[in-house]
């Protein structure tokens, strides 16, 4: 059997019936059926480890704050789902991907600083370098915290000012950004470069 991507989801409250819920923005089911992949939402209630054999790769979606960021039950549930996540990952050597949340729960697993930023919501440029595209490109952008910095683990390819907008690790199939991926009509330059590194990556896992 052809091995899936995973992604895991945001966590809701619905006021209607007075429960929590994870689900996944339609925009993701349009995104991986226009590039023919197969993948299975990642469900908080069940242990990542019963996943891992069917999983060639995985998502941190966006959605939600991380705990230490904006404290609440949804973000902690969250927040300890994905370190688990990440940690069994690069212990079974699973790549992953970070998109805006995703990525801030990547940074904060490896050590990286937070702050709260202005401007970044609608779309703006960042400079993106990286041995196989350099430039400046117009990306989407949806956050209020901001990754100012990360440990040297991890090499940053992309910034906005001061604020950290994609990076990878140097050890491990580690990729993340800060921008939706998901929401791009026409794929950014960054986001095709990017998303051809993990997908190459998960190949490797197939």
């Amino acid at each position: 059997m052809k091995k899936l991507i995973g992604i895991t989801q945001r966590i809701f409250e619905s006021s209607e019936y007075n429960e929590l819920r994870e689900g996944l923005a339609l925009d993701w089911g349009r995104f991986f059926y226009d590039r023919g992949v197969r993948f299975l939402p990642l469900s908080y209630e069940i242990r990542f480890d019963f996943y891992i054999p069917y999983l060639c790769g995985v998502i941190l979606s966006g959605g939600n704050d991380l705990f230490s960021l904006k404290p609440s039950l949804i973000n902690q549930k969250r927040d300890d789902y994905e370190k688990d996540v990440i940690a069994k990952c690069l212990e079974n050597k699973i790549p992953i991907l970070g998109i805006c949340h995703g990525a801030q729960a990547l940074a904060q697993y490896f050590g990286g600083e937070f702050d709260i930023v202005d401007g970044h919501v609608g779309e703006h440029r960042i400079s993106f370098n990286d041995e196989g595209l350099s430039g400046d490109f117009l990306v989407n952008s949806y956050h209020h915290f901001a990754i100012k910095s990360v440990n040297e683990n991890l090499r940053v390819l992309g910034k906005k000012d001061d604020a950290i907008e994609a990076f990878c690790h140097t050890d491990f199939a580690v990729l993340a950004m800060m921008w939706h991926i998901e929401r791009e009509k026409s794929l950014s330059e960054p986001t095709k470069y990017m998303w051809q590194k993990f997908t190459d990556f998960c190949k490797d896992r197939e």
